[in-house]
């Protein structure tokens, strides 16, 4: 009778009883092994926090079933059914492209009153959707996604605008357009090297070298000076002028509708609490340094 050997590639409390919880859990959550996000003041670079995201559940289904050509077994909600943003297609249609992560949100509910107050981020965690059809601004809280433009209906944003801001919503009974989510302000880069910053190249395995190599990708992200301040002035109120929680988000598209891009299928990828940073001085801009380790 032949011997069967089960084999997982995770490590347990019994394999190494020094292994913490943390390590085990990140292991079972199929994530990239670390992230770097540097927030910095745009006009004087005055660093303003450095923090570590998390991948979320639906981020990891996307890796796992990514990695080994799977199907996903769980069809969570996007924002798209949730929030009817415009032109979205049946949420039963498979994708036409590949889903990748392209986007980020931004919201008010990773940080209490104070800014030591940073909340601790789930697995299972997410972004609140905002209200689909409210008839009322009291609809909304900081607590949900919030528009970086959110403008008059027969004031919409002009096309070039049209490029940078996604998710696009019209509230009829409030007479205005949202714009739920924002694209990178770069392209992601892919960066391997070694420690002390040379590029790795394909001569790599025939180069004797003790350093370090990482593999990581970079890009970044800016809220100008015009994000949110609509919404602010008109919704939430000045003294509600700031953010603590952003997401990146993974989503896809077919095709192009009268010459704009409309995402589909947007879920969020990861999550992250940091200081609430204040917006209130209209001429603040904020420039974020994402890097992707893996």
């Amino acid at each position: 009778m032949d011997k069967q050997i089960n084999v997982r590639d995770n490590a347990s409390a019994r394999d190494n009883a020094s292994l913490s919880n943390r390590l085990i859990a990140e292991r079972l959550s199929a994530r990239p092994k670390k992230t770097k996000i540097v927030m910095r003041n745009h006009d004087t670079g005055e660093i303003l926090g450095e923090y570590e995201n998390k991948v979320l559940i639906t981020g990891s289904q996307l890796n796992a079933c990514a990695m080994f050509d799977l199907t996903p077994t769980v069809a969570f909600p996007s924002y798209n059914v949730e929030m009817e943003l415009d032109n979205s297609d049946d949420p039963s249609e498979a994708p036409m492209n590949k889903p990748i992560v392209c986007l980020f949100a931004i919201s008010d509910a990773g940080c209490g009153s104070l800014p030591k107050d940073v909340y601790t981020s789930k697995f299972t965690d997410r972004i609140k959707p905002a209200p689909a059809n409210p008839t009322s601004v009291d609809e909304f809280d900081p607590s949900m996604i919030m528009p970086f433009r959110y403008v008059d209906i027969n004031e919409d944003i002009d096309p070039d605008l049209r490029t940078m801001y996604f998710g696009r919503k019209t509230f009829t009974d409030l007479g205005k357009i949202g714009y739920y989510f924002k694209r990178f302000d770069t392209d992601p880069q892919l960066h391997l090297r070694y420690a002390d910053g040379t590029q790795i190249t394909p001569d790599m395995y025939i180069t004797e070298s003790d350093q370090e190599a990482e593999c990581y990708v970079e890009m970044r992200l800016r809220i100008n000076r015009l994000d949110f301040r609509d919404y602010f002035e008109q919704v939430l109120g000045w003294d509600r002028a700031r953010i603590s929680q952003m997401s990146l988000l993974t989503a896809w598209y077919d095709d192009t509708i009268d010459e704009y891009i409309w995402y589909q299928n947007i879920l969020p990828y990861t999550i992250l609490n940091f200081t609430c940073q204040t917006l209130v001085d209209a001429t603040v801009a904020i420039d974020i340094d994402y890097q992707i380790y893996y």
